[in-house]
């Protein structure tokens, strides 16, 4: 007959630790219980709380066979007895339960109870209960497990030693599912392994079910890409695209982009969680203290800090509220967010358009007013300043020589609501003419002020004279053509050998 089933473990039972050595996270924990043990100072009810899955009922087991001196050998189920709120729902399941434990175990000194999922059982439950840990048997120790110190009824929870488990670290979960990996000998990347440690929220229990999962899926070798499909991330490239698409106001690329998203089966409280973390990046990058609070690859970083440079700390905080209430309004309401989502985009895209024209606007007027108040030589500044700030822009479009030669012999001089150019009087070019152009523009632009007048006076420049610009531009064109033939003679030649 062939054989059906698979003698697979699954990894969650085949990893599970017997002793406090093996209990992942939990030290301080650890170290209480077992100096409470040797001091007998251990209540015979305990109440394990903290979130799910970072080892309160591991800890219960460890802890029951630690009280009964077992070996990881020998079998300690019979001394130990589990009530779990999801199973045992009637009275006469946990009656039938706490008769048996009645009686003194054959072997170990205690007989224990985890009662699990303690949130599920009715009042009428710790009612029975109540009477029975009144009874005060000397061989029978409680141990409850809950997420939450308030689920617990204060008859109960008076009576109670209290632990308080906290979240598994990244750090903790990263290195226990890299041991598995290497045991299991799965071959997964790093990268692979954080993303995973990240996903489950300092839940190792869960960790490592997606992690069983994943192997089943994928067999032995596991890729960045097949988890972020699996678990429905979305990579951070993402992100920053939907952002500049937003600042460039383009609503179309970036639907487009959402519906590329959608097609990646990506949930969109998923999306929208992302964005809500994007946002609280992008406020926490524009700070040099903050940033530091960040937990990314510096080349992340760099980028978070590059896009946050292109938005104000008021769109930031906008942009972050709006997505954090639409995660609440999912919680509430658990509906299709991809239509809201949407909207809400388009919404924020007419929001910065709007935010970045009045900001302008605030710039320009300032800088109209401040101009205005200036004295002539402060004007006279402001203009040399923004003269270098705008021929800079051409760098790489003409020649290095002329570019230095416009930056310092081109002069202001302000008389009234004129500003006459300066400029050598042999200078005849039309690049020239249309830097001048545009410059003009910028200027009136900025300081609001259509009406204000230019005028060209040439003067003889005697500290850099144009013919010694001609001279120098020639040469350095000269030279680039002699440096141009000689790189072909070489590659020539070059090539000639190789055929040789």
């Amino acid at each position: 007959m062939n054989k059906v089933f698979s003698d697979k473990i699954v990894l969650a039972d085949k990893y599970k630790p017997l002793k406090w050595n093996g209990l992942v996270g939990q030290y301080k924990i650890s170290i209480t219980l077992k100096k409470a043990i040797q001091e007998n100072r251990l209540s015979k009810i305990l109440f394990f709380f903290g979130p799910k899955g970072v080892g309160k009922n591991t800890c219960a087991h460890i802890l029951a066979n630690e009280l009964n001196s077992f070996s990881e050998l020998e079998d300690f189920s019979l001394n130990t007895f589990e009530i779990n709120g999801f199973f045992h729902s009637s009275l006469e399941d946990i009656y039938k339960i706490i008769h048996q434990s009645r009686s003194f175990p054959k072997k170990g000194k205690y007989n224990i109870f985890i009662i699990k999922e303690i949130h599920r059982f009715s009042k009428d439950f710790f009612d029975f209960l109540l009477k029975f840990i009144e009874e005060k048997n000397p061989h029978i120790l409680f141990i409850f497990c809950g997420t939450e110190e308030k689920i617990v009824p204060e008859f109960i929870l008076s009576r109670c030693q209290i632990f308080e488990f906290e979240s598994i670290s990244v750090k903790d979960i990263f290195f226990h599912l890299k041991m598995i990996s290497e045991k299991e000998n799965i071959e997964i990347e790093n990268e692979s392994l954080l993303i995973i440690s990240k996903h489950v929220k300092g839940s190792l229990s869960k960790a490592i079910h997606l992690f069983d999962r994943l192997i089943s899926c994928n067999e032995k070798k596991i890729t960045k890409c097949f988890i972020m499909n699996k678990l429905g991330i979305i990579d951070v490239k993402y992100y920053f695209e939907i952002v500049d698409y937003l600042l460039d106001k383009n609503v179309y690329k970036t639907l487009t982009l959402l519906n590329q998203i959608y097609q990646n089966k990506i949930d969109s409280y998923n999306l929208v969680i992302g964005l809500t973390k994007h946002f609280r990046n992008l406020f926490l990058s524009k700070n040099y203290e903050t940033v530091s609070i960040l937990k990314f690859k510096k080349k992340i970083i760099q980028s978070y800090i590059e896009q946050s440079k292109k938005i104000s700390f008021f769109f930031l905080i906008h942009a972050w509220s709006v997505f954090h209430r639409l995660e609440k309004e999912y919680r509430l309401n658990n509906q299709n967010l991809r239509l809201t989502v949407e909207i809400n985009l388009i919404q924020l895209v007419h929001f910065f358009s709007i935010h970045k024209r009045n900001h302008e606007n605030s710039l320009i007027e300032k800088e109209s007013k401040e101009f205005s108040s200036y004295k002539e030589n402060e004007k006279i500044h402001f203009l040399q300043k923004n003269w270098i700030k705008f021929v800079q822009k051409f760098s790489e479009k003409i020649n290095p020589i002329y570019l230095d030669f416009l930056k310092n012999e081109i002069q202001f001089q302000v008389i009234k609501n004129k500003i006459f150019f300066m400029i050598p009087c042999k200078l005849e070019n039309r690049d020239f003419l249309s830097i001048q152009t545009n410059f003009e523009k910028l200027v009136k632009k900025k300081l609001n002020n259509p009406h204000l007048e230019f005028k060209v006076i040439k003067k003889d420049s005697k500290k850099y004279p144009i013919e010694q610009y001609n001279f120098l531009s020639q040469k350095n064109k000269l030279v680039e053509t002699l440096i141009e033939r000689l790189n072909l003679k070489i590659s020539s030649s070059q090539e000639e050998k190789n055929l040789l």
